[in-house]
């Protein structure tokens, strides 16, 4: 099996960061409308008062879990073939699915929908594939600054889609208000990759085929990329899923979870949106802080902090406490998921990181499948939801030290397995 070899950067640096505006426009709108919006649809005045708050959640959860799955082959796709087409096919399917959504009068055709068509459309556009192409327009030492600034211009979804969900749920009942989001999602999807380059080869060797000749050779290329990881990888992804469903599990219910304490859900919705403002400075800050400390080590302060927000927001009963809680939460949330890639990009980020990248995607996937419904299983009443939340806060400071501990070393830009081939 021939090796994929990585093309030369784009030659003008302004187009590039051009390019990372057009991707984070692209990501806001992808999390806001396939992830963020969930937690207003879950409440009452969503699905969720019609199919019942379980019943999305697991909706959720299994659109997850798939997405999980398909993320090993969108990172084969992406490694092969490019990024640009895999986000304009997954932003169309995500479109499509919302719509679908609002016609659901039937559970079943609900969570058929999560399934077949949000999971993959999940996979496609969130922000694995954008980091395979963000590795191919910018060098080793420029990725830190770059993931920073994407990371602080994608950080608008849920300051933007929590409160538009709302409104438009109010204005037009919830069906109403998905198919605005679908038209929204469907129109940022096709136009940002057509404004996008990649090069041309997009990561196949020169000569070659640039499409596996079955799918038998497609499987082989994604299984490729399992032979480039280490049992640090491995550690390293074991304890992030533990975050992840933690994290997830926590922050999915944070409306809901409020209002059962006797906060108004429309006001709650705003104060979390406030959470995207606040973690406006972490998204830059904390991913270019990673070319001078260890990424491992900020990654774990993050996830502990996350675990303290979990803890607060278990005990809030005042406005006070709920803006103490936005606070923490806000300052990292945003910092957790670049970090993680740079992490494994320090030490994988070869011809093979959208592979490796992809399978780590499909824990992180199970994870976020796996919070939301562990919550659900502890209960949503008031005490319940309290219990959960401890539970998370207890998780999260656990990982937060083992997330360091796997990766304390070095990076390994260059390791003999996945070194990149020179230019």
């Amino acid at each position: 099996m021939q090796r994929p070899t990585r093309t030369s950067t784009p030659p003008n640096p302004r187009l590039r960061w051009a390019w990372v505006v057009a991707a984070a426009l692209f990501i806001n709108t992808s999390y806001g409308t396939l992830y963020y919006a969930f937690s207003v649809l879950v409440t009452s005045a969503g699905p969720g008062g019609e199919f019942g708050k379980g019943a999305v959640s697991a909706g959720f959860s299994l659109a997850l879990l798939v997405s999980g799955i398909a993320s090993m082959a969108a990172g084969t796709v992406a490694d092969l073939f490019g990024t640009r087409r895999l986000m304009a096919w997954g932003a169309t399917a995500g479109g499509l699915s919302l719509a679908l959504l609002a016609l659901c009068h039937e559970t079943w055709q609900f969570l058929l929908v999560m399934v077949v068509l949000t999971g993959p459309a999940m996979a496609a556009t969130f922000y694995e594939p954008l980091y395979v192409l963000m590795n191919r327009w910018f060098e080793p030492l420029e990725r830190p600054k770059a993931y920073g600034v994407l990371t602080l211009l994608s950080g608008f979804s849920i300051t933007i889609f929590t409160p538009l969900t709302r409104w438009l749920v109010h204005a037009y009942g919830w069906r109403g208000g998905v198919d605005v989001l679908a038209a929204i999602f469907i129109v940022v999807g096709l136009v940002v990759p057509a404004f996008l380059r990649e090069p041309a080869s997009a990561g196949t060797p020169p000569g070659a085929s640039p499409l596996p000749r079955s799918l038998r050779r497609f499987v082989g290329e994604t299984a490729d990329g399992l032979r480039h990881t280490t049992p640090g990888f491995w550690a390293f992804t074991a304890a992030f899923f533990v975050a992840t469903t933690a994290f997830t599990g926590f922050s999915f219910h944070m409306v809901a979870q409020l209002e059962t304490r006797g906060f108004g859900a429309a006001s709650v919705a705003d104060a979390i949106a406030v959470t995207g403002i606040v973690s406006l400075p972490a998204r830059l800050i904390l991913p270019m802080l990673s070319g001078r400390a260890a990424s491992a080590a900020l990654l774990g302060v993050c996830l502990a902090l996350l675990g303290i927000a979990s803890a607060l927001a278990s005990i809030a009963g005042e406005w006070w406490q709920v803006w103490v809680y936005v606070a923490v939460f806000g300052a990292v949330f945003g910092a957790v998921y670049p970090l993680r890639a740079l992490v494994v990009a320090e030490r994988f980020g070869g011809p093979y990181f959208g592979r490796i990248v992809g399978v780590q995607a499909l824990f992180v996937a199970f994870a976020r499948a796996l919070g939301p419904a562990l919550v659900s299983a502890i209960g949503t009443s008031e005490r319940r939801y309290e219990i959960g939340f401890r539970w998370a806060a207890a998780a999260l400071v656990l990982s937060a030290f083992a997330c360091w501990w796997t990766m304390r070393r070095g990076p390994l830009l260059h390791s003999p397995a996945v070194a990149e081939t020179p230019q």
